[in-house]
């Protein structure tokens, strides 16, 4: 948890005293703040090994693909784990080089079956950590920032894994229903339509922490107006107005 100041608190007479502060107060507040949301996603997303996370998430969303009516499969993906995405790939050196196995669905498509590997970057606790990160750097009341820390991690899980399950779902009719292949059918599942629900999705989650009473929109307004007052002022520096 992050300490500050009581007069940081939002209260019905100064709702947003975080947008009061000036100078020196402001710069510290900003620079403080990010290193704590920064040290919580280490903490919660980057160090530790989420093998069981992914074993949720997998288990999780293989529900919702039953409840759609599709028949998929749980199983363990135990091959060469050079074909990871980049990022995937580093998340995996960094915490999880140990292993050789990760949870993974497989659905049938009518002729092969389509396997869907879920790894860290799947679990959704990146975004997860950083929303903690903001709600326990941004000045509320204890109880405020537990509740909105819960909220959002439960909604994150839901509909992370809902996400999961309709992408799996849509590649799968795409594949099997309209014999199209599976790459482009993937793509439009994950890119075309999963991206844009996931950027509805994070303003529906500010939306619950800020329901739940932590303005974390003024700690990132903060954030923002201190990295312009200093992007000017080296702008002015290295190009000085010609008189």
């Amino acid at each position: 948890m992050l300490m500050f100041s009581k007069d940081l608190v939002p209260t019905k007479e100064k709702p947003h005293p975080l947008l009061e502060l000036k100078g020196s107060q402001r710069d510290k507040f900003a620079l403080q703040s990010f290193l704590f949301t920064v040290l919580v996603i280490l903490v919660m997303y980057v160090l530790p090994n989420l093998h069981w996370l992914e074993v949720l998430t997998t288990n999780t969303s293989l529900f919702f693909l039953q409840v759609f009516n599709f028949r998929p499969r749980f199983f363990t993906y135990e091959d060469n784990l050079g074909n990871l995405a980049d990022f995937d790939l580093l998340m995996y050196n960094i915490g999880d080089s140990i292993r050789s196995t990760y949870p993974a669905i497989s659905i049938e498509t009518g002729i092969v079956p389509n396997h869907y590997l879920v790894v860290k970057a799947c679990t959704g606790l990146q975004a997860g950590a950083l929303l903690v990160g903001l709600i326990w750097s941004t000045p509320s009341r204890p109880g405020d920032q537990i509740r909105a820390s819960y909220l959002v991690l439960i909604a994150l899980f839901i509909g992370n894994t809902l996400r999961i399950a309709s992408m799996i779902a849509i590649t799968t009719i795409l594949t099997a229903d309209f014999n199209l292949v599976y790459e482009p059918s993937w793509n439009y599942a994950h890119n075309i339509m999963g991206r844009p629900l996931g950027f509805v999705g994070t303003i529906g989650f500010v939306a619950i922490i800020e329901k739940a009473g932590v303005k974390m929109l003024d700690t990132i307004t903060v954030w923002i107006d201190t990295l312009i007052f200093y992007f000017d002022k080296v702008y002015v520096k290295i190009f000085p107005k010609k008189k």
